[in-house]
């Protein structure tokens, strides 16, 4: 029986790869790490059959372990815990078999250039290719090691197998079992919403790529299902990289346009208009909001396309957008 250890089980895309793995693949053994007693309870109350193992991050004996009984390690909790990936690693480099380790990553990788150029809200016309460009896309990792540690690290590594996710805008209400709301439109919202009126940063003419999280939970489980095949090919490691948007993009501004006519619908806010804010007034209005919704990080997903069979079949971030401004309201109160 093919053993599955997942970490980020309470979060937005840890949730969702527990509930996609959960449904396709009743048959896995899966274990998950959560620190949170409540969490927990609620965890193995949704999925009676998955074990938890109690502790955090930091807990690197456990994590160790736990990886090195699994056939498969998904760490969807985060890419900046490097004590925690090197625990991961060990793990799997005890095996007697094959080890695998899916790991979540993010597509800001792609917005260096804005950040280093401080072109926020700026247009750009570059779009990563996961197989063509994937030595440069390496290049970047390697020249940007010192904050991207992690990639950096699993992307020289021969053994175990790796393969680093990197998604771009993730939207759509989770199926996960505790945490099921995203960053960017959320929180492009919530902003429109408290302030009453809707931002762009700059000229709002900065893309990312997107993709819904029932999508990106799909990703996931075609990884692990190759983990579990111990499939060869260009799969994993300096290989194993992989952008997975769809092939439907926004600008931020466009973003911004469809927030701000679905709030002021409901009554959210005093007009349409869209208000250009500079990067540093995006960033007190959200953590890291001048990368998130003024940098460029468009995306063409060939690998998963052509290596997993993975094909998009969510419906489009515009048709969302509504949807999340309607459900952020309610979250806080306002409808």
């Amino acid at each position: 029986m093919a053993r599955i250890f997942l970490t980020g089980a309470s979060g937005y895309i840890g949730g969702q790869v527990l509930h996609t793995l959960t449904s396709t693949h009743p048959e896995y053994e899966i274990s998950v790490l959560l620190r949170d007693v409540a969490k927990a309870e609620i965890v193995s109350k949704k999925y009676p059959g998955v074990r938890v193992a109690v502790g955090d991050l930091d807990s690197s004996s456990l994590i160790e372990e736990e990886a090195r009984e699994a056939n498969v390690v998904v760490n969807a909790a985060t890419y900046k815990h490097q004590g925690s990936i090197e625990a991961i690693v060990r793990g799997l480099s005890n095996r007697t078999q094959p080890g695998y380790l899916v790991q979540i990553s993010g597509a800001s990788l792609l917005s260096i250039p804005d950040i280093v150029n401080n072109t926020y809200g700026e247009a750009s016309g570059k779009l990563y290719n996961d197989i063509n460009d994937a030595v440069e896309i390496r290049d970047i990792i390697h020249k940007n090691a010192a904050t991207r540690t992690a990639d950096n690290y699993l992307v020289n590594l021969t053994s175990p197998k790796t393969a680093l996710v990197f998604p771009p805008i993730i939207y759509g209400q989770g199926d996960g079992p505790v945490n099921q709301r995203s960053i960017q439109v959320p929180e492009l919202s919530r902003v429109a919403i408290q302030t009453r009126q809707t931002v762009q940063v700059g000229k709002g003419e900065s893309t990312w790529s997107n993709i819904h999280i029932s999508d990106l939970g799909n990703v996931f489980a075609k990884l692990v299902e190759k983990g579990v095949e111990n499939a060869e090919g260009a799969l994993w490691n300096q290989d194993g990289l992989y952008l997975v948007g769809n092939n439907d993009v926004l600008s931020f501004g466009k973003i911004s346009e469809i927030v701000a006519q679905a709030a002021h619908s409901l009554g959210l806010t005093d007009s349409t208009a869209v208000r250009s804010v500079s990067a540093s007034e995006a960033d007190e209005l959200t953590g890291k909001g001048s990368v998130f919704w003024g940098t460029n990080a468009r995306q063409s997903s060939q690998r998963s396309s052509e290596l997993l069979g993975w094909i998009p079949k969510a419906h489009s971030l515009e048709q969302e957008i509504p949807l999340t401004v309607k459900a952020e309201a309610k979250r806080l109160g306002s409808l």
